[in-house]
């Protein structure tokens, strides 16, 4: 018997796997934003940010304020204590619709996406090597 199909079944039908096996159609979870990986719910407009995703104090968040600093010293406006991070590392500027980041000549290098910078526009999503830290960038939406 063949049947036609113009889309999911709705809930409770249920929809042949192969011709001698069925099996029930699964709705996905309706908090599928608050998983690992799934984009985020639009909420409250938010500042943009640094998020720590590897390295010491992963999960900890820093707005970003432009002109910031980023280093291990206690005068930077985002301060990553670790001897792999330069005193003064580097810095962040807005410059009209983008933030930028630019390497104030440290001596283990500053990367974006995996690729060393010295001076490099970020985008929503991109991720910042500054000494064993891995941040993410979020915008402001």
């Amino acid at each position: 018997m063949q049947q036609n199909h113009t889309g999911p079944p709705r809930s409770g039908q249920y929809t042949p796997a192969r011709a001698d096996h069925t099996r029930p159609w699964i709705e996905p979870p309706a908090a599928e934003a608050d998983q690992p990986g799934a984009p985020a719910a639009p909420g409250p407009a938010r500042q943009p940010e640094l998020v720590i995703t590897q390295g010491p104090g992963t999960g900890r968040r820093f707005p970003v304020t432009a002109p910031a600093t980023i280093g291990r010293g206690r005068e930077c406006d985002i301060v990553l204590d670790d001897p792999t991070v330069s005193r003064r590392h580097a810095a962040i500027q807005h410059d009209g619709d983008h933030y930028v980041v630019t390497d104030a000549e440290s001596l283990n290098g500053t990367y974006l996406n995996r690729h060393p910078i010295d001076y490099a526009r970020m985008s929503d999503g991109d991720e910042l090597w500054i000494g064993r830290f891995h941040l993410r960038f979020h915008a402001a939406r």
